[in-house]
């Protein structure tokens, strides 16, 4: 879409993009290890803390003394967090 201006001080046109603009915001996250959080990876919010889905059995056999995520899967770890500890999210 053009717009004509018809201004004295402005010579030309005016030219809008096509389609439309959907900006995207996008900022690099880690958790308190250190571990690059990417799109789509699940990391828990525990308190103040935030640690990455593979940090996770780490993280509750020294703070909670609690070893027993070592042998779930993926997602036995992310209800049984949600249910003792803290919310699951995922990076979008």
């Amino acid at each position: 879409m053009n717009l004509l201006v018809e201004n004295p001080m402005v010579c030309g046109q005016i030219k809008y993009p096509k389609g439309t603009y959907k900006p995207t915001v996008t900022f690099d996250m880690h958790d308190d290890f250190g571990s690059y959080i990417a799109v789509s990876d699940t990391y828990f919010e525990i308190g103040d803390a935030i640690v990455h889905i593979d940090n996770i059995s780490d993280y509750l056999a020294a703070g909670y003394r609690d070893d027993s995520t070592y042998d779930m899967t993926d997602s036995e770890v992310i209800a049984y967090v949600e249910e003792h500890y803290g919310f699951a999210h995922t990076k979008k």
